[in-house]
């Protein structure tokens, strides 16, 4: 009797402690320790982080519009499948190793690196269509050359996309719904821009 007492006891400690554990595990933001929030008076970090939301998936939205016009160049090419799996294959490998190498480096260097990418990746094709292409279809060099900026572009995307969603985890909630407001506003911006030049 003395044996199943003792069972019984221990058996309520360790329910005690696992109950304290989990508790510890689900603090609530209310019951989390405050520390001071720096005040964004003019709201200057939530518009920074908006602007970076919109910026990293601008260059996706604006390839993967211009379609038409890559498929009238490369008629032969399936420009919106390979657009897609490139840039999606290339930019989840570098973001597996962006995830690996984000301790050895600054987010400061991996945005600003990821945004001079996307101008780049950006400025190719029309500087390959004005030198090279001249609108003319067929000419599948252009075509490969094209796909490189896009695999650059889903590299930038790896960089500026992995390191500003981390610092805006580690801000309050705010800015990561700016960041995420940005990106959702990317797509409205390339959509209504696109109205415009239609029907303007």
């Amino acid at each position: 009797m003395g044996f199943s007492k003792d069972v019984c006891r221990s058996r309520d400690r360790e329910r005690d402690t696992e109950k304290e554990e989990e508790d510890a595990l689900l603090t609530t933001p209310s019951s989390a320790p405050q520390t001071k929030i720096p005040k964004d008076s003019f709201h200057f970090a939530y518009i920074v982080y908006f602007t970076l939301g919109t910026g990293y998936l601008l260059p996706w939205n604006a390839f993967i519009t211009a379609v038409d016009y890559f498929a009238f160049l490369y008629p032969g090419a399936s420009v919106d499948r390979v657009f897609a799996v490139v840039y999606m294959l290339v930019g989840l490998l570098f973001l597996v190793g962006v995830v690996g190498w984000a301790h050895k480096s600054s987010a400061f260097l991996r945005i600003n690196l990821g945004l001079l990418m996307f101008v780049i990746s950006l400025s190719i094709v029309p500087i390959l269509d004005l030198v090279y292409v001249k609108g003319r279809p067929g000419l599948y060099s252009g075509y490969y050359v094209t796909v490189a900026a896009v695999a650059m572009a889903a590299v930038a995307d790896a960089l500026v996309q992995s390191s500003v969603i981390g610092s805006a985890g580690e801000l309050p909630e705010r800015y990561m719904q700016a960041t995420v407001a940005g990106t959702a506003a990317s797509g409205m911006e390339l959509l209504l821009l696109l109205l415009l030049l239609c029907c303007g």
